[in-house]
């Protein structure tokens, strides 16, 4: 159930109903929690606290003498070392987002994706450009 991430133990990110609630409470409908970029830090490290502790909850209530302690973005911040670990939490965050999903809209959403992506690099070099 979810997707696998080891941090301080072995978690997953889930993305269900209580999680998508969440978001709409955040972000105002599902329209806008789902153009909002997931490349935002602070929107990635939003999520996948929810996430987290949306699984650790879950592991409290089938497991009641060994309980997972919650997350918060602090701590969080403080298990991801490096920006390969900082873009793994980014791709497992949409991963776990998209998980369930028809596969023809995984693919139209992967697409705009990596579009978002294509467009802040050339935004990118040209500002490096016109920076020198």
């Amino acid at each position: 159930m979810g997707v696998p991430i080891t941090l301080d133990t072995e978690r997953n990110l889930i993305f269900n109903l209580n999680v998508l609630e969440k978001c709409v409470e955040k972000f105002g409908s599902i329209d806008e929690m789902l153009n909002k970029p997931l490349n935002e830090l602070a929107t990635a490290k939003w999520l996948a606290v929810e996430m987290l502790n949306e699984d650790a909850e879950i592991w409290n209530e089938e497991h009641p003498n060994d309980k997972k302690p919650l997350i918060d973005e602090k701590k969080l911040g403080r298990y991801l070392i490096g920006i390969q670990a900082i873009r793994e939490l980014s791709t497992k965050v949409q991963e776990a987002m998209l998980k369930g999903l028809p596969e023809e809209q995984v693919q139209e959403i992967e697409e705009v994706g990596k579009n978002l992506i294509a467009a802040q690099s050339l935004k990118n070099k040209e500002l490096r450009r016109k920076s020198k």
